[in-house]
């Protein structure tokens, strides 16, 4: 049965597995700028690729080129939420908070569905070649990008107004608090973040972690006004970026609504398209082998000719371009499956400790998938690794 994260409370079983979690949480604080960094440059390179003449031409350019572009400004929203971490508070500020909340809803939506669009052409494209023929070209890609970029608008505009800088509280025992544990909720994926409230019962052993559901939750423990209560814990006032309270009943539902349109729907046509594809291609190459034994057999003549050549290379790269795809497809479904599992279950069910773990282990994968597309591209991509080694000679990077 479904329960309100925002008001339920999970226990740590010891201190051991707390500081568990915050080593994970330190090494991630270390890898995520790095992963930051690293998207910026190779997007760039990305696009700068997919942009060249000979590319550009193409309906998967097109696609490849905007979700380049979406990752890089998905990360630049993760970097601005990560310097609050090192106590660089610009996104706990009024504007910025909420248009950072807006693009980080907005670009991962957008990255999403374009890999969507990408597979479901390219299933098309072994299945009905005729009609990618006449359909499949930069206009209609040019179409749909611009579809998906104002219909990722008309959902996620309202970011910009239910979302504000509030005054939270944490909670500590006053002989116990150490400035390591005034933590910092994290962003997560499309999805659940959670705000740590820290408290220690009288012999130092059980800590407890409040989850709760706002997914664009960041909490900056500030040195603000505290109050001490009878029972020894310090109420910190902190001032965060944080959905408005007078919004609760709408964000219980934009967060399910997020959670259909930006996993349940893409995963899932995702995984089916590319069972497809991976089905007629096996049915394909059964098919070719059992024609080629039959020409051995019957020793018919393979047709010659200047046509029968063109039809062959245009055959070969057909399958190097539906290969490519296959394998851009599959690796995000790889880098995204795990970190939405564990969302799932912890929107659907009572999350555990386990859960918390898991979930900062799968984001940071999450997060590394939108910064390696340009390795993806360059290792599976012949074109791409050809114009992009023509660029390197060309400028003399």
């Amino acid at each position: 049965m479904s329960r309100n994260l925002s008001t339920m409370m999970q226990e740590f079983p010891d201190v051991a597995t707390y500081q568990s979690y915050m080593s994970i949480q330190r090494a991630q604080t270390l890898i995520l700028p790095a992963i930051c960094v690293m998207g910026f440059f190779a997007n760039t390179l990305s696009l700068m690729v997919f942009l060249q003449p000979c590319l550009r031409r193409l309906s998967c350019s097109f696609y490849l080129a905007a979700k380049s572009a979406s990752d890089f400004v998905f990360l630049a929203t993760v970097f601005i939420i990560w310097l609050v971490r090192v106590d660089i508070h610009v996104f706990n500020t009024t504007g910025v908070c909420q248009i950072v909340v807006f693009f980080s809803y907005l670009t991962a939506f957008i990255s999403i569905w374009l890999a969507v669009v990408l597979t479901v052409e390219n299933l098309l494209c072994i299945w009905r070649p005729w009609y990618v023929q006449r359909t499949c070209n930069t206009t209609s890609a040019c179409v749909l990008t611009f579809s998906i970029v104002a219909i990722g608008i008309a959902l996620y505009q309202f970011s910009l107004w239910n979302n504000g800088i509030g005054y939270d509280k944490m909670s500590s025992h006053d002989s116990t608090t150490d400035s390591n544990l005034q933590n910092i909720a994290k962003h997560s994926p499309n999805a659940t973040s959670e705000r740590f409230d820290y408290r220690t019962d009288s012999a130092g052993e059980k800590l407890e972690v409040d989850l709760n559901e706002d997914s664009r939750t960041t909490t900056l423990a500030a040195n603000l006004p505290s109050s001490t209560n009878s029972s020894g814990l310090t109420t910190v006032h902190t001032k965060t970026c944080m959905q408005l309270e007078k919004f609760e009943h709408f964000i219980v539902i934009t967060t399910y609504i997020d959670s259909i349109i930006t996993i349940f729907l893409p995963i899932v046509i995702l995984a089916v398209t590319n069972s497809a594809i991976a089905f007629i291609a096996v049915r394909s190459s059964r098919r070719s082998r059992t024609l080629r034994k039959e020409k051995a057999v019957y020793q018919l003549p393979e047709r010659q000719g200047a046509t029968s050549s063109r039809g062959s290379a245009s055959a070969t790269l057909e399958k190097q371009a539906s290969k490519f795809l296959f394998l851009v497809s599959v690796t995000l479904l790889v880098f995204h499956f795990p970190i939405h599992i564990v969302r799932l279950k912890m929107l659907v069910f009572s999350p555990s400790y386990q859960d918390v773990f898991l979930q900062r282990i799968f984001e940071t994968l999450y997060y590394t998938h939108y910064a390696i597309g340009f390795f993806i591209y360059l290792i599976y991509g012949s074109n791409f690794r050809r114009v992009f080694i023509a660029i390197l000679t060309r400028n003399s990077f």
